[in-house]
């Protein structure tokens, strides 16, 4: 005679632990999941809001800076690697160099530091008299400028001279200024001082011998005012 089962042995029977294990271990996952997930969207709140806060530092920064900072004024010297040869405004390769690299990125940086929109290139010599006294660049300047033709010209003085080797840098920097966007905007200006002014901006004596310390070219960052008639 079969015996019947008791109900709880038939219970016991038809449980499956492994069953018991999925359950459990899908229900951690997905409560991982869901503390990751939270987690992954907290921090990039967090980061979006402390970007926004260093960007109103920077902005409250800058204008500091612009308010109570004054640009500098970028020296280029008179030396073995940037000197122009006697009587001319060539550009030495390792002076286009610099232009292309180290001044553009300077020029970049006091822009945005100080909000400038004009930079003037100011060129300076020393006493020795030119021996050219055949200027044209009262008939030619602004021919030779438009068609960037500066070897047409003729200096007469050493104020010719200083103007030639400013428009010079500058005509390498309006090139740069086609190629990279972050130029667009900028005025050049190109002036001559001749041999007038010493490094302090005091008035020179008269000196009229060879002085590579007194010849150089300064790069100063200015933004353009409303003009202004005297009536």
């Amino acid at each position: 005679m079969r015996q019947s089962r008791r109900p709880w042995e038939q219970q016991s029977e038809n449980f499956n632990p492994w069953l018991s294990y999925t359950d459990l271990i899908s229900g951690s996952l997905l409560i991982f999941s869901l503390v990751a997930f939270l987690l992954l969207v907290y921090t990039v709140l967090k980061h979006k809001d402390q970007n926004q806060i260093n960007h109103i530092n920077h902005n409250k920064d800058q204008k500091q800076i612009n308010h109570n900072d004054v640009p500098p004024i970028i020296v280029i010297p008179d030396n073995e690697a940037f000197r122009f040869p006697t009587g001319s405004a060539n550009l030495s390769r390792p002076l286009q160099q610099y232009i292309r690299e180290g001044l553009v990125q300077s020029i970049l940086f006091n822009r945005y530091r100080y909000n400038v929109d004009t930079i003037e290139i100011i060129g300076h010599t020393d006493g020795q008299p030119n021996r050219e006294n055949n200027s044209n660049l009262d008939l030619m300047l602004e021919e030779s400028v438009a068609v960037n033709a500066l070897d047409r010209l003729i200096p007469g003085s050493n104020v010719d001279l200083g103007l030639m080797r400013a428009l010079a840098i500058i005509n390498e920097l309006r090139k740069l200024q086609a190629e990279n966007p972050e130029l667009r905007g900028l005025n050049f200006r190109a002036y001559s001082a001749g041999q007038l002014y010493l490094h302090d901006g005091t008035f020179s004596s008269p000196n009229r011998k060879s002085d590579s310390s007194r010849r150089r070219i300064e790069v100063r960052f200015t933004r353009t005012g409303a003009i202004q008639l005297v009536e």
